[in-house]
């Protein structure tokens, strides 16, 4: 068979995406431009690799046989280009890095000043998306890194196929208002009758706190939930409500508001995934260093770094 890597990578992208034109979205090509790739493949392999069901594609028994060899063909042409670039020591690299707006605020301007000091040759691209699609772009190959958010309530544990580097431990804190007259360390079960602002619940550290407070025996009521923590520390500021709030969101903390410790330390474990194929890249351990770094030069009554 004279197969492409180009066109194992559309394979696999239809494959995720189960239709020509959502892969196409996703990886950036025409349809036009995936339809031919296929239809090359088809002819590479000798039999079509996908069949029609409705508006969709669903693997033929020859496409499902190809998955796996087709992952791993890229795999060990990633994992070659590592170590290629391993034995030059070549650090140079354009890496496109996902993560979420707290942790961008908090460790980013760090990290990318780091880089421009130090390792101008790596250029580091941002893009804000939560640990799942961030992950799933990993996977497909549209996305380099990303930002993982561990929940110790309920781990999920590193993602099949990808490396975890731990960055930082970010300890929740109690945020009420100046005049609030609680004082810590607070027990979360002391909280069963308190007003919330929060994170939505319908996210990754919404669910979090909604998890911890259930852990506690109780279900939190909300006033307000919102994306933002800024936002959140100046409705708390306000009066509305007390929040459970990392430590990478309160970074920048407005007046009238006083930051509590909790009696049972509350942390969600900030980590940097990637391919595993593509651990042993420079360009990324040099990342890790940076980041690493920065973290280590946060507030340490807030955070602790890995």
């Amino acid at each position: 068979m004279d197969l492409t890597l180009h066109q194992l990578r559309l394979f696999l992208a239809v494959v995720d995406h189960r239709t020509v034109t959502a892969a196409a979205s996703a990886v950036g090509y025409t349809p036009s431009a995936v339809s031919q790739q296929l239809a090359g493949l088809d002819r590479a392999v000798g039999t079509p690799v996908f069949d029609k069901v409705g508006r969709g594609l669903r693997p033929s028994d020859a496409g499902r046989v190809l998955i796996p060899y087709a992952r791993s063909l890229l795999d060990e042409a990633e994992a070659a280009q590592t170590a290629v670039a391993g034995v030059t020591d070549a650090a140079a690299a354009s890496i496109e890095l996902a993560t979420v707006e707290s942790v961008a605020k908090a460790l980013l301007p760090g990290l990318l000043a780091h880089l421009r000091a130090r390792h101008p040759e790596i250029d580091v691209r941002i893009h804000l998306l939560d640990p799942t699609p961030a992950i799933e772009r990993i996977r497909e190959r549209r996305l380099d890194l990303a930002v993982n958010i561990e929940n110790p309530i309920a781990p999920h544990g590193t993602p099949d196929g990808m490396f975890s580097w731990p960055i930082i431990e970010d300890q929740y804190r109690l945020v009420v208002p100046a005049d609030d007259p609680i004082t810590g360390p607070v027990r979360l079960a002391d909280l069963a009758d308190a007003t919330f602002v929060s994170a939505e619940h319908h996210d990754l550290c919404g669910r979090f706190v909604v998890a911890a407070c259930r852990a506690a025996g109780f279900e939190p009521r909300s006033r307000h939930e919102l994306d933002d923590y800024p936002t959140m520390l100046h409705l708390i500021a306000a009066g509305e409500g007390v929040g459970l709030v990392p430590g990478l969101g309160l970074t920048a903390p407005p007046a009238g508001i006083r930051i509590l410790p909790l009696a049972q330390p509350l942390a969600r474990h900030i980590s940097i995934v990637g391919r595993r194929s593509s651990e042993d890249r420079r360009a990324y351990q040099v990342v890790r260093q940076q980041l690493l770094e920065v973290a280590a030069g946060l507030d340490p009554s807030i955070n602790k770094a890995a």
